[in-house]
């Protein structure tokens, strides 16, 4: 039966990133080829056409002159220049001229005749190795979309230009749409596809935006122009909310919101145990601009830059070694002597960029060329990269992690290459940093059993957990379905974690711990115990791990992990976890922190 236009209607999907938000819908889609027109229009109707062509030009100009103020105001400068790039190409023969003599020729509807240019565009010069002709096909790329969406009139909206207060419905989220959208303008995010653990659920929950995912987009066209309520607590989506539970959610947001205040009070107490053991809690960092949130959190520095977010959004970045210079250079000025850790660009799995064909046909991404191998893969990128990053670190305390390391030869190979590069900038008479820290990320089983032998060759360790999950289990983390099956307290992991530890502790070599793992309280005491002494996670969990490690001894989690590993299933682990955070000193409203209740 067809609901009344009054009734409230509830949907119930998987929580990924907790919070509550009320808000308005705004449906998000990502044009392919089959969605665009393509009929034969006569002689006569040629000029209206390019009439309309213009048009769009026209208003894309507008809309990159306004994003590209925005980001200036934001102090983005790079990103403020590549978009000026973008507005000089809106003049390019190839995008005026050239494009109206083909509307002339061919006789198709504008939209088809564009589609079908830049297309042959992106297949001729996606065939040379020319960093030159690389940058333009990458920028080609980006700007074709926007035009697209002006000629086409589409409904569609885009993150960069999204109305305050949305409520974003779609079937997935690209990484890098979410790396770069502004919080203050999204309140939620509801997708059909999509796991808690997917880079796009890790980007919502670092940024604080409530996320649901599991949700019918068909259903969900009932909600258009409509009150809607996310609750990333729970998964449930309420569309056209009577008063009475609109004021209840409305109550339950302000709760939360003041909860938080308080633990941003706390942000600058030291992180250690109530019998005085220190922690270090380091922040991951997408952005340039998220370095200003690693100081205004109370971190301790930056444990892990996601270099590919950078990429992502700007292919032609890969050959760039003077803007990627100018990048880190600013980020390590912004971080005002923190330790900072440049990760490898980390391209695979559910972070493939488009810019490489072999990526987007791989049968199995996740066991594909990814990590390490494809910088190992690709010497010209991994080396323009590296390059920039020692010369950015001329002065600075500067460490590098190598993602995805499986066999010591691949810690050798991406040594060499520092080595190589060392000897390129020292022939170009430029200055560098001579003694960068290196370090392995260990994110597969085949890395932790060897972790030995990567310790006596590392000058320091990181335990990527969301991977090691994810391969040690079998689980594809970015599957909803199969978001029962990720375990993050199975004893298996608790035991690679353990042997981790000890390994990196014989070669007396720093461990950091990085993912899901490192921001999740009820897992902090286990993994002091174990031994864990620095974690890594977004900068908005640092206070509440903060919280939660000042509320704990060092003997007590020490019991704690001595008990978990009795314990033979993950059910039995995450009970007695929740137990200990419960009865632990101010457990209680530890837990409602953690849980928003």
């Amino acid at each position: 039966m067809k609901p009344r236009e009054d009734q409230e209607i509830h949907l119930k999907g998987a929580p990924v990133s907790e919070g509550i938000a009320i808000g308005v819908p705004i449906f998000l889609s990502y044009a392919d080829d089959n969605d665009i027109p393509d009929f034969p229009i006569s002689t006569g109707e040629v000029e209206g056409e390019i009439s309309r062509y213009r048009q769009a030009l026209s208003s894309s100009r507008e809309d990159l002159k306004k994003l590209q103020a925005d980001l200036s105001g934001e102090g983005s400068k790079e990103v403020a220049s590549i978009i000026g790039t973008h507005i000089e190409m809106l003049d390019d023969p190839l995008m005026t001229t050239h494009m109206e003599s083909k509307i002339r020729e061919m006789l198709k509807n504008t939209e088809s005749v564009f589609n079908a240019v830049i297309n042959d565009y992106e297949k001729r010069f996606s065939e040379t190795n020319d960093s030159f002709f690389n940058e333009r096909l990458s920028d080609f790329r980006d700007l074709s979309k926007r035009v697209l969406r002006n000629l086409c009139d589409s409904e569609d909206i885009s993150l960069e230009n999204i109305p305050p207060n949305s409520i974003v419905f779609a079937k997935e989220l690209i990484p890098s749409d979410t790396a770069s959208l502004q919080a203050t303008r999204i309140s939620a995010f509801v997708t059909q596809n999509g796991g808690g653990t997917s880079h796009a659920a890790l980007i919502a929950r670092a940024k604080g935006i409530p996320y649901v995912a599991s949700i019918d987009m068909e259903i969900l066209q009932n909600a258009k122009g409509k009150c809607v309520i996310v609750d990333g607590l729970t998964g449930d989506i309420i569309i056209n909310p009577s008063q009475v539970t609109l004021e209840k959610y409305e109550r339950l947001k302000k709760r939360l919101t003041e909860q938080y205040q308080q633990l941003e009070k706390d942000r600058n107490l030291a992180a250690e145990t109530v019998d005085g053991y220190s922690l270090n809690l380091y922040a991951n960092v997408n952005t340039i601009n998220d370095i200003d949130l690693v100081h205004h959190h109370g971190s301790h520095g930056v444990g892990l830059f996601r270099s590919e977010y950078l990429f992502m959004q700007d292919p032609a970045l890969f050959f760039d070694e003077e803007r990627q210079y100018l990048i880190y250079h600013q980020m390590l000025k912004r971080a005002k002597g923190l330790s900072f850790t440049f990760r490898a660009i980390d391209l695979g799995g559910d972070k493939c960029s488009d810019f490489f064909e072999e990526m987007t046909k791989e049968p199995n991404p996740v066991l594909g060329c990814r990590g390490i191998r494809f910088l190992l893969r690709r010497i010209d990128i991994f080396k323009t990269q590296l390059r920039a990053i020692l010369r950015a670190g001329f002065g600075y305390s500067v460490r590098i992690l190598f993602p995805l390391i499986s066999d010591i030869h691949e810690l050798r190979e991406a040594k060499r290459m520092i080595e190589e590069v060392k000897e390129e900038l020292k022939t170009r008479n430029v200055s560098y940093n001579h003694q960068p820290l290196l370090g392995c990320m260990l994110e597969v089983p085949s890395a932790v059993l060897i972790a030995d032998v990567l310790a006596e060759e590392s000058d320091f360790l990181a335990l990527g957990t969301n991977d090691l999950i994810q391969y040690t289990l079998g689980i594809d983390r970015s599957n909803p379905g199969m978001s029962d099956f990720y375990y993050p307290t199975h004893p298996g992991i608790i035991r690679m974690i353990k042997m981790t530890i000890l390994e990196a502790k014989r070669f007396q070599k720093p461990l950091t711990i990085c993912g899901e793992m490192a921001s999740n309280p009820l897992i902090t005491p286990l993994l002091i115990g174990l031994g864990v002494q620095n974690f890594s996670c977004a900068p908005r969990f640092i206070p509440i791990i903060k919280r939660t490690v000042r509320h704990l001894s060092l003997l007590d989690c020490c019991d704690v992990a001595e008990h978990v590993l009795t314990l033979r299933t993950s059910a039995e682990i995450a009970s007695y976890l929740a137990e200990c955070l419960h009865g632990s000193e101010g457990g209680a409203s530890l837990r409602r922190d953690a849980e928003g209740i």
